[in-house]
């Protein structure tokens, strides 16, 4: 979900086959068996030893999401990190999701959740396939410089992961009352062309915006594209310039 630098029937499947897994295997703690991770993997852990007991059902998750997203977009040489940093993750909400290259993405978990499986049953897919769309779009048309472009790449993403799950839309992308949507649409079309403050228009730091401003932002203006182009979605629009998707009249 967070800065680059630093249908249903697929939701189904990603929980069905986690739900047989968590109840004959997470019960279980002690030191994992597993080999050594290596570079060859597609979901690595590092500095996450205190999600052993959670491991295989991560790596379980990690995997069918990928899968799943590997039939809509090009990300099979795309490698997971997970790790236990509970500083880094979305607060409140457990988990986290940074994308690092464009063949990299870190997951972060607090292994202190309360409730830990079950939020991982019911979040980790969507973080992963946010994260999976972010790759891909790095490598066209690249990293964001503007504000209209920031906002794209975190709308755009949020969209992939409910086409790709049939997910509901997660709390960052309705951080405001649609009601309000045009108040803060026009805060922000005099800076779409310039660099901006991430912190302050996508976290609310520093600033009068409510936190998440810029994802909601994002995810709306690509709504609104799509319903209007209904032959377009976050899979076919995923190498497009973010300009081809600014509101008419900004």
């Amino acid at each position: 979900m967070q800065r680059f630098t630093d249908t249903c029937c697929a939701s189904f499947v990603v929980i069905t086959t986690a739900l047989t897994l968590l109840l004959s295997a997470c019960g279980g703690g002690g030191e994992s068996t597993a080999p050594p991770p290596d570079e060859t993997q597609r979901v690595i852990f590092e500095d996450a030893a205190a999600l052993t007991p959670q491991r295989e059902l991560i790596t379980m998750l990690i995997e069918d999401t990928m899968n799943l997203a590997a039939g809509q977009i090009p990300v099979a040489t795309v490698t997971a990190v997970v790790r236990d940093d509970a500083a880094r993750t979305i607060p409140d909400y457990g988990l986290g999701g940074y994308a690092l290259s464009p063949q990299r993405i870190e997951i972060v978990i607090d292994a202190e959740f309360p409730d830990l499986e079950n939020v991982l049953l019911e979040r980790l897919p969507y973080i992963v396939a946010h994260e999976l769309h972010h790759p891909v779009r790095l490598r066209e048309p690249g990293i964001y410089e503007s504000l209209l472009e920031a906002l794209i790449f975190e709308g755009m993403a949020d969209h992939f992961a409910v086409e790709l799950l049939g997910s509901d839309l997660a709390p960052w992308s309705q951080a405001f009352p649609e009601s309000e949507t045009a108040t803060y649409l026009s805060l922000a079309a005099p800076q779409f062309d310039q660099t901006f403050d991430f912190e302050a228009w996508f976290f609310g730091i520093g600033t009068s915006l409510p936190q998440w401003t810029g994802y909601t932002l994002g995810y709306r203006i690509l709504r609104d594209y799509f319903d209007a182009n209904p032959q377009e979605n976050a899979v076919t629009s995923i190498s497009a310039p973010a300009d081809q998707f600014r509101p008419s009249g900004t």
